[in-house]
This record gives C-alpha cells, sequence and structure tokens, in this order.
C-alpha cells in the first residue's frame, strides 16, 4: 500500500484518521494510540502476512530487552541484543551476499535461492538498536511501556522507510497524548500541506524524471559523455524527489495524528562541501551512523592514539579517516547487499575525509561556486554506483564522464558536427530531438526546483491558512489527481 496509491489515499487514510481521532474525543489518548497500532499492523501486513509475525517478534523481543536495560544496564546484555537485531538483519538481507563472496574466495562458484527482503527490515531494526543503547547508556528518562514502544517502532507512517526516530524525541509526546494533552486536530492543517508536498515531489516530479534515468543505465555500456553525465544527475533528481517526498509525506501524516517526526532533507544540492551535504541528506540517517557507530569508534581510536603518538600528521589518519571510512563503508552496506552499495559509500567517506583534512590542514578556502560543484561531482560520482546494476556498469558510465573521445553528438545534431570539430552517431538514449529536449527540460526544470523549493516540513508551524497557501494546496491536488493514476514504488522501500 504506497502513500501514492488510490487504496491508501482515499480508502486506509481517511478510516484511519477517523478512528483515530474519534477515539481520541470519545475515549482517550490511550484507546486512540491503539487504534493507531492497530491500523499500522494492517498497514504493514498489507505487504506480506508473513513477514508481519517477523516485525512483531522483532518488537517484542527488543521491548524485553530495553526493558531490561534501562533498570539493570548490562553490556553483555547490551551485545547481545544488538547481535539479536543484527542477525536478523543479516539473514534475510546479507546472508547470500555474504556467502557467494566467501566462496568466490576459495575459489567456488556458491549460488542461493532469493530470500525476500522483509519491507522496512533496515529502519526498524536500527530504530530499535539505537533505544537498546539510549536504554543501557540512560538516555532514555523511563523505561518504555508496551503501548508506547509498539507505536514507536511500528507507527506505519515512518515503518517502511524512516524517517529513523529516536525514541526520546517521542516519548513526551506519546505520554502527552495519552495525558489527553496532544496536539490533537491542531497541526491537521500543516500536516495535510506538507503530505501534499511530499506527494507532489513523488508523484509529479519523480515519477516523471524516472524513465530518462532508467533508460540510462540500461545502456551503461553504451553511452555518449553527454547522454551519461544527463542520465547520472537524472537519477540524482529522481532519488532526491521521491525519497524527501516520503520524507515530507511521513512527517505529514505525522502531523495528521498530531505526533512531530524529525525532517530527513534540508535542501542537500545546495551544499557546498561533503560535510555540509551529509548534514542535509537522508539526515536520521546520518545521525544515527554518528551517533552509534562513529562517535564511539572515534572516541576508541582517539584514547589509543592520544597514548601513542604526539604528532597530529599520525592522529589524523586513526582518529578522523579511519572512523569516517568505516563509517561510511557500514552505511553503503546498510543500504544494499552489493559492492554497489558499498563503494557507494566509500567515495562519500573518501570525499568526507578529504574535506576534513582540507581544514585540518588549513588549506585556503575555494569560491563558493567550486566548493559546489566539486560537491556535486562526489555525489554524482557515488550516486552512479548506487544506482548501477553491477560495478562494471558503473564503472564503463564514469569512465564515459570523463573519456574525450565520448564526447559524440547526435545523429540530428550533425549538421553542428563539422564547425564543432565533433564526430557524430546515432545514440541510443538521445535518438530524436524531441525526445532529447523533453529529457533535458526535466533535468534543467527539477535541477532548479531542487535547490529553489521551500521546505516545509522543516517550517510546518509556520504554515497559517491564507488564501495563497489555499491556491496553492489546490493546484498541488489538481496536479496529483492528473498523475495519480500509475504510481510507481519508492526507491527506499528496497532498502
Amino acid at each position: 500500500m504506497l502513500f501514492s496509491s488510490p487504496g491508501f489515499l482515499f480508502v486506509f487514510l481517511p478510516l484511519c484518521l477517523l478512528a483515530f481521532h474519534l477515539t481520541l474525543w470519545k475515549a482517550g489518548g490511550t484507546a486512540a494510540m491503539g487504534v493507531s497500532v492497530l491500523f499500522s499492523v494492517f498497514f504493514y501486513g498489507w505487504w506480506n502476512p508473513p513477514y508481519l509475525a517477523l516485525l512483531l517478534g522483532s518488537i517484542g523481543g527488543n521491548f524485553l530487552f530495553a526493558r531490561r536495560l534501562s533498570r539493570v544496564p548490562s553490556r553483555f546484555l547490551l551485545g547481545l541484543a544488538i547481535i539479536f537485531n543484527l542477525a536478523l538483519l543479516g539473514y534475510f538481507k546479507y546472508r547470500n551476499f555474504f556467502l557467494e563472496n566467501i566462496g568466490f574466495a576459495v575459489g567456488e562458484t556458491w549460488s542461493f535461492g532469493t530470500i525476500f527482503i522483509p519491507l522496512g527490515i533496515s529502519f526498524f531494526t536500527f530504530q530499535q538498536i539505537a533505544l537498546l543503547i539510549d536504554s543501557n547508556d540512560g538516555e532514555v528518562s523511563h523505561p518504555p511501556g508496551v503501548l508506547d514502544y509498539t507505536q514507536f517502532v511500528i507507527f506505519f507512517p515512518q515503518l517502511i522507510a524512516g524517517p529513523i526516530i529516536l525514541f526520546r524525541e517521542l516519548s513526551d509526546q506519546l505520554a502527552d497524548l495519552r495525558a489527553g494533552k496532544g496536539a490533537g486536530l491542531a497541526l491537521f492543517g500543516p500536516g495535510l500541506v506538507v503530505f501534499l508536498m511530499g506527494l507532489f515531489k513523488k508523484v509529479c516530479l519523480a515519477d516523471n524524471i524516472a524513465p530518462f534515468a532508467d533508460i540510462v543505465f540500461s545502456h551503461a555500456t553504451e553511452l555518449t559523455m553527454l547522454e551519461a553525465w544527463a542520465g547520472a544527475v537524472a537519477y540524482a533528481l529522481q532519488l532526491y524527489f521521491d525519497f524527501s517526498g516520503y520524507s515530507d509525506m511521513a512527517v505529514g501524516l505525522g502531523l495528521l495524528f498530531g505526533l512531530c517526526l524529525p525532517i530527513n532533507f534540508d535542501t542537500p544540492f545546495r551544499a557546498v562541501s561533503m560535510i555540509d551535504f551529509w548534514k542535509r541528506w537522508h539526515m536520521t540517517m546520518t545521525r544515527f551512523f554518528m551517533m552509534y557507530l562513529y562517535a564511539p569508534v572515534a572516541l576508541s581510536l582517539n584514547r589509543f592514539g592520544l597514548a601513542r603518538f604526539t604528532s597530529q600528521t599520525m592522529l589524523f589518519p586513526l582518529t578522523v579517516a579511519a572512523p569516517i571510512l568505516l563509517t561510511f563503508l557500514v552505511a553503503g552496506l546498510w543500504h544494499g547487499a552489493g559492492w554497489t552499495f558499498i563503494l557507494f559509500g566509500a567515495v562519500n567517506g573518501v570525499g568526507l575525509v578529504i574535506n576534513h583534512l582540507w581544514r585540518e590542514a588549513k588549506c585556503p578556502a575555494l569560491p563558493r561556486l567550486l566548493n559546489w560543484a566539486l560537491t556535486m561531482l562526489t555525489v554524482l560520482i557515488s550516486l552512479v554506483y548506487f544506482r548501477a546494476a553491477s560495478v562494471a556498469d558503473a564503472h564503463a558510465i564514469l569512465a564515459t564522464f570523463f573519456s574525450p573521445g565520448a564526447l559524440v553528438l547526435p545523429n540530428w545534431l550533425s549538421w553542428m558536427s563539422v564547425p564543432l570539430g565533433l564526430p557524430w552517431a546515432t545514440l541510443v538514449v538521445f535518438t530524436t530531438g524531441v525526445f532529447t529536449i523533453k529529457f533535458i527540460t526535466w533535468v534543467a526544470a527539477l535541477g532548479v526546483l531542487s535547490l529553489v523549493m521551500p521546505n516545509p516540513a522543516k517550517d510546518y508551524d509556520r504554515l497559517v491558512p491564507t488564501p495563497f497557501l489555499a491556491v496553492i494546496s489546490a493546484v498541488l491536488v489538481w496536479m496529483v489527481l492528473g498523475w495519480l493514476d500509475e504510481p510507481r514504488t519508492f526507491l527506499y522501500f528496497q532498502f
């Protein structure tokens, strides 16, 4: 059941909101939370009922671990709980990948049957691991009750693809809801606008540029330079509007229920450094890895390094570069069981290390435009790995990026070849002028929008009823309804 599907928009969501707010009004917050949990169980079970048992089992096991750790902290029990979660995630998501690579390393060709990956398993697993660590470290003020814990994990707006929420962000809101002090319908209007903006990003922008990116990556070894660059930019824009659209919808849905969820994107294509980019892109994932992987690893290595080295030259690789590279290799692998995802993480990790090294060495500041261009180039290279079907395809596209011999005009521009001194040929993507103009127009339009479009999820409290907002909302509804007939799945559902 996609957020952009008619079944969700016109049946599930209205019934859920009506039942929740009527129950809140008539029976109180605890009963309303129970209604939310029941609808969330149905929402997840709609995809694949057998895996609902896996989700509920994960919730039950982690609830017991979290309760125990909050009362009696234990590093041994915490380690056991984390192993339990990672084993579950590893079996479903990484078993085949690791076994096949072990076979390759020993000179064997092993193949295994396909394992269906439960939807959202990376998200709900990491969200619960964060709570386990916080419970053990005393960051949770009181042990969560069973209803609060279940609502925290299974709340359907963020269950499938985030944002990755910390329990401390939701615990006070859930307590207020149970006590009858929640927002109720006060955030319903802003939530509706934020949801509509996210739906517009997904249905009208991401889904319409997706075919252009798809055709480029399906011909990875046959591209010219212009086609490769256009396809990479198209995919970057598709991924941004798809995932930020989903994230905005999740925040908007949360507001419809009177709950405030953290934002996940903050105009990342305005970033002028890799550090800046990862403060703006998939922000809750970045926060999770920084808090629960990078920080403890960096702290341990820093203590180790300070005890043995005095030179900053020796300390930087150990205390900065190594934790960053480890964190982003793991973050890349978190996205999927494949070398393309590991290389995606590696490119971003190396970019961040260079960024930190430049600052550490106090090198002169580069012009802002050059900083932006270098950042976007690094991001594009990493996203080619992220999207390509194989490492070989990614390398073919990247080689085309920088190969002067790949600068070839399409045949319908052959009349320009002599004045420009460039060859021309019949191309696999830019086959006709009409198609190419459509392609470039979509890329240019979405490129501008990615830089200038406001983020209502970030400032939802400023969304007050005005005639202008009413007109904008009406236009969004009209455009969404016009493109709603063939909803595509969200890209991050596969992770």
